[in-house]
């Protein structure tokens, strides 16, 4: 397994045991392989394809798709997201409703480095006389690809009404969990719990906002699914980051919130949820929330936000969180920048004076880091009190899939 991860311009790379991003994830993964004896799989899910005559229902193709790559997204697997689905298809230049050759579909699911790729098709019927569409019969089946055996997995089918689709896509998902990682053994009672099966209306609204290209679509398709079916997180997430982007962070809190742990999405939603409660000024919430996202990824990121929030409240364990955060890159201009403020403000002018060095080294034109590095050199802690020297620095973002290729690439290695 090759470990990828998205350059600027959205493409792919492969990292060499050499790059020292690599280096920091193993740092940190290293520790956990332990305790996943398995190895873990990337899979890619493809939109299933609409067999019918019906153009209305081709949401849900994105629905069924959507379900298995959530429930595929457990502990040992790696499952690409849509955007990482998209940027594939561009760099062949596939339209996503089109069927495809078996040929195309390998040459896929190679040039996204993936070990599985899962796709299929889907008819739906309507009843003699019958003229809604939400009264329809429909049948799907999926397929599967190994692509490191190369031979074909098993083709799943499911029948029943429309408006059971969320039941049919819950037992598709458990026989491809079951297929591609065959040790989690869970029973179908305990994976099909009731709080997965979704209303049909509140299913094809998210799944309309999450097809809408209009922010102002999808907080509109978005806020229906919520309001349609409320213990459905999925649309609460989206809403979550809609509102995150608006930096309406209160709003967005409130939406993140709804998020369980469960959910495929918890970390993600934990971390927004630190950031937002950082920027409203709610340091203790962003330490609680961040904290719960490092016992997740252990990633210097996460430890330099800890940090920030903790300084803000003047505890010394900042000191402590920054220098985990620079452990994983010791030339991070932040990390380097937020550890130095940190021991100025404690009187550790020797240190205090290293570090700053070395992030006006990385950036001459960083005027906060010049001015600190000046009051070392003066031994200068600023007044009292706990109020930082100077606002600390956040990571806005945090690669947690690449943390979780890594962590099966070594599973693997050591299963061989």
């Amino acid at each position: 397994m090759n470990l990828r991860v998205s350059t600027a311009d959205g493409s792919f790379r492969l990292l060499a045991w050499g790059d020292v991003y690599l280096c920091r994830l193993f740092v940190f993964a290293f520790a956990l392989i332990f305790c996943c004896p398995a190895p873990g799989a990337t899979v890619l899910v493809l939109q299933f394809h609409n067999n019918s005559q019906y153009s209305d229902l081709n949401w849900v193709g994105e629905s069924i798709a959507e379900t298995i790559r959530t429930e595929l997204s457990g502990p040992n697997q790696i499952v690409l997201d849509r955007e990482s689905r998209a940027e594939g298809m561009r760099r062949l230049s596939l339209r996503p409703d089109s069927l495809f050759t078996k040929a195309t579909l390998i040459r896929l699911g190679q040039t996204l480095d993936v070990d599985y790729l899962s796709y299929g098709n889907y008819n739906a019927n309507l009843p003699g006389g019958e003229t809604q569409l939400k009264n329809s019969s429909i049948q799907v089946t999926a397929h599967f690809i190994d692509l490191r055996k190369m031979h074909d997995g098993p083709d799943i089918s499911e029948a029943g009404k429309l408006s059971e689709l969320s039941r049919m896509e819950q037992h598709l998902a458990w026989q491809a969990v079951k297929y591609v990682d065959p040790s989690a053994n869970v029973p179908l009672e305990q994976f099909m719990t009731s709080h997965k099966l979704i209303r049909i209306d509140a299913e094809e609204s998210y799944v309309r906002g999450l097809l809408s290209s209009s922010p102002e679509q999808q907080q509109k398709w978005f806020a229906q699914a919520a309001a349609l079916d409320p213990h459905f997180s999925n649309p609460a997430f989206e809403l979550g980051k809609l509102s995150f982007a608006h930096k309406d962070y209160r709003q967005a809190i409130t939406w993140f919130q709804r998020i369980t742990p469960e959910n495929s999405q918890y970390a993600e939603a934990r971390f927004k949820m630190g950031l937002s409660a950082f920027a409203i000024g709610d340091y203790s919430s962003a330490v609680n929330n961040f904290r719960e996202v490092v016992r997740i990824y252990p990633l210097s990121e996460i430890y330099n936000n800890v940090g920030a929030a903790e300084i803000e409240l003047g505890l010394p364990s900042a000191i402590d969180d920054f220098r985990r955060a620079l452990d994983g890159d010791q030339n991070d201009l932040v990390y380097l920048f937020n550890l130095g403020a940190a021991l100025l403000k404690n009187n550790y002018f020797d240190e205090a004076w290293k570090r700053l060095q070395a992030a006006l080294g990385r950036n001459p034109d960083d005027t906060e880091s010049r001015s600190l590095l000046e009051r070392a050199q003066r031994h200068d802690s600023g007044p009292s009190g706990p109020k930082p020297l100077a606002t600390p620095r956040l990571k806005a973002s945090f690669d947690g899939t690449a943390f979780r290729e890594l962590k099966a690439m070594l599973q693997e290695k050591r299963s061989q």
